[in-house]
């Protein structure tokens, strides 16, 4: 989809981007506990000051602005100019936050290997479609140093008759292509790194997996001897 300024916008979140933070408030469901949410997620990142972190699906810059406060450089991806219009009204000058527009921010992360020390995304993995779900963690892990953590608050369920259930029971639960703990708990498995989670609402999780650190393999003296 093309959004009014001609860039792609497959999310289509320019038009809610004036409301976004008001709906926080106004949607108990959607977003209950919001704030724990986001303090779960940077806490689980091991941030501190001089930390790089990468926050995909930026949005407003809710969770962005929580680890720049703690001392982080961020940088911030998302595909909606007008989220990321929203997010800069926040930013002073002072801050280490920028914030960068990408088509795909969690499958096409531009930014070489072992770049940062923690990515971090809240309420936006969810709108992924599932069958690149796994290539989107592959990404995050990618550009994550050795020693990093990937931490994520979303919208999430244990597994596929948890998700039908709850879409059946929650009226305001839109149909989308959910994350699921059997399957994000595989998919981190087979990237070496093991997921722990911890739920907040019926409909919102955070999981966080750490990437080993790298093992330095000794090397035998050289004694000259042949």
């Amino acid at each position: 989809m093309v959004n009014e300024n001609g860039q792609n916008d497959d999310w289509s979140f320019d038009k809610w981007a004036e409301t976004y933070d008001a709906s926080i408030a106004s949607d108990p469901g959607l977003f209950g506990r919001y704030e724990e949410v986001l303090d779960a997620v940077v806490k689980a990142a091991r941030l501190g000051p001089g930390t790089k972190v990468l926050d995909i699906g930026v949005g407003t810059g809710n969770l962005a602005l929580r680890c720049v406060a703690l001392g982080a450089r961020v940088v911030g991806l998302d595909p909606s100019q007008g989220m990321l219009a929203k997010a800069r009204e926040k930013v002073e000058p002072t801050m280490s936050l920028q914030l960068i527009r990408a088509d795909q921010p969690f499958l096409s992360i531009p930014f070489p290997d072992e770049t940062f020390d923690a990515v971090v995304s809240s309420y936006a993995f969810h709108h992924v479609s599932r069958d690149k779900k796994e290539a989107g963690l592959c990404e995050m892990v990618r550009v994550l140093k050795p020693g990093g953590v990937v931490a994520i608050g979303d919208l999430i369920f244990e597994n596929e008759e948890a998700e039908r259930s709850a879409v059946e029971k929650y009226e305001w639960l839109d149909d989308e292509p959910f994350s699921r703990l059997d399957e994000l708990s595989g998919w981190f498995e087979r990237l070496g790194v093991s997921m722990e989670c911890r739920q907040y609402t019926p409909v919102t999780w955070v999981v966080h997996a750490a990437r080993p650190h790298r093992v330095e393999t000794e090397q035998p003296a050289d004694t000259g001897e042949v």
